[in-house]
């Protein structure tokens, strides 16, 4: 059995801490790897998406969606070409997630769903977040 995890660093605006509204979590498009482990979406199609269906550590289960927003690739007027992991935001909140904080990402072959798991970081002081988008734990 392989398993597949990714680790993302949450900052101010994944966490809702800015109390900017945007449509969740941003994933960087140069970032395949991270793309293909959540599955294709098909850029022919305006905003695809792709239900993915994860149990938390309490084995909860969560249903996020992935989409590509491509309305850039479809309108003649449209200005998004972006993919995002959207619907994490009660689960974010349920676990007084703020800016530092991870969550991961994983996936046995075998088995149905993904994971999905909440990783606090001590915050003596404000978190100084490098975006760097999903990166995979070894």
């Amino acid at each position: 059995m392989t398993r597949q995890a990714f680790r993302k660093t949450l900052s101010a605006n994944d966490t809702g801490q800015t109390k900017s509204h945007q449509a969740g979590m941003l994933i960087p498009k140069g970032d395949q790897e991270f793309r293909d482990f959540l599955g294709t979406l098909d850029p022919g199609i305006k905003n695809p998406r792709r239900t993915i269906l994860c149990l938390d550590e309490s084995d909860e289960k969560l249903e996020l969606q992935y989409i590509y927003y491509n309305n850039r690739l479809h309108d003649e007027r449209g200005t998004r070409n972006e993919y995002r992991l959207t619907c994490l935001t009660g689960y974010l909140r349920q676990n007084g997630a703020r800016a530092g904080d991870e969550i991961e990402i994983s996936k046995d072959d075998e088995e149905p769903l993904f994971r999905i798991a909440f990783v606090p970081q001590a915050h003596a002081l404000p978190a100084k977040i490098i975006l760097r988008g999903w990166r995979r734990v070894h």
